[in-house]
């Protein structure tokens, strides 16, 4: 009688290891489909970044031709070897992540952890990124719109409005400047949320989740 309840429990114990190796096959198979997804729209987001910058290049090329002056070509050539940097940097991070979620048939829950960390440090870097773009942008925009407005004069100095004193002056284009960043960064709060949080966000959803899953497993 002892030996056949000692077979019966051997049995259960490995209809339950059995059963619960299934449902973990299962739940890698549902977070590998979960987690696909965002990965898929982050990867279109750098696709979107590279491609703007493969637009704006062309154009930065033209002024160059249509501004031949010295002035006008080294400020353009500058911002054109910064947009490459950025270039580079997207294409390096698009790559890793490609490398790495094909990884995650082998090991998931790495896959996603190593991803996480990626994509943390990457958004971090391209909000400070844009940030730093902002004033250059302004700068540019600036000298190149005089430029091609003023038929192909240098900018010596800032407009001013004749009827105001000096110090209202400068009081006003610092309220624009102030103004303008601040709009910026409301914009830039809501594109970076909406391209890149809102995956990340998931896929940190999912490795809590997987996390937790494979710890009562050994438990």
């Amino acid at each position: 009688m002892d030996e056949l309840n000692e077979l019966k429990k051997m049995w259960d114990s490995s209809f339950e290891e059995q059963n619960s190796g299934m449902d973990q096959k299962t739940l890698l198979k549902i977070m590998q489909s979960k987690s696909s997804g965002p990965v898929d729209k982050l990867k279109k987001s750098l696709y979107l970044e590279i491609g703007t910058i493969l637009l704006v290049l062309p154009f930065l090329v033209y002024i160059m031709f249509v501004l031949p002056q010295s002035y006008f070509v080294l400020n353009t050539l500058a911002l054109i070897i910064l947009f490459v940097i950025v270039l580079v940097y997207y294409f390096v991070n698009l790559r890793k992540i490609t490398r790495l979620w094909n990884q995650s048939q082998q090991n998931l829950r790495q896959s996603l952890e190593s991803t996480l960390l990626l994509l943390r440090f990457f958004r971090k870097t391209y909000y400070y990124i844009n940030i730093a773009l902002f004033p250059l942008g302004i700068y540019f925009g600036y000298i190149i719109g005089f430029g091609l407005g003023s038929g192909g004069k240098k900018v010596s100095s800032l407009l001013f409005f004749q009827t105001l004193p000096l110090y209202l002056n400068i009081l006003l284009y610092i309220a624009i400047a102030a103004a303008a960043f601040g709009l910026f960064l409301l914009f830039l709060h809501f594109y970076v949320k909406k391209l890149y949080d809102v995956h990340i966000k998931k896929l940190e959803i999912n490795y809590a989740e997987l996390t937790e899953n494979e710890n009562a497993q050994t438990t």
